[in-house]
């Protein structure tokens, strides 16, 4: 007897469809993640959310 794990989404796609994407997109964004572009993309997104977070922090 097997289980399929649901999660809560607002939209209605089947996991099956959600797996089969992933299985396409987690290569090609591994090694975008991987390339010397990627590292940078990824830093200047951390150090913007880092930025938001003590924004957010200071205005409260």
């Amino acid at each position: 007897m097997s289980k399929t794990k649901q999660h809560k989404t607002d939209f209605d796609i089947p996991e099956y469809q959600l797996e089969s994407l992933a299985r396409v997109l987690l290569p090609i964004m591994q090694e975008y993640l991987s390339s010397e572009q990627g590292q940078k993309d990824f830093a200047e997104w951390q150090q913007l959310q880092l930025n938001k977070k003590s924004k957010n922090k200071v205005s409260r």
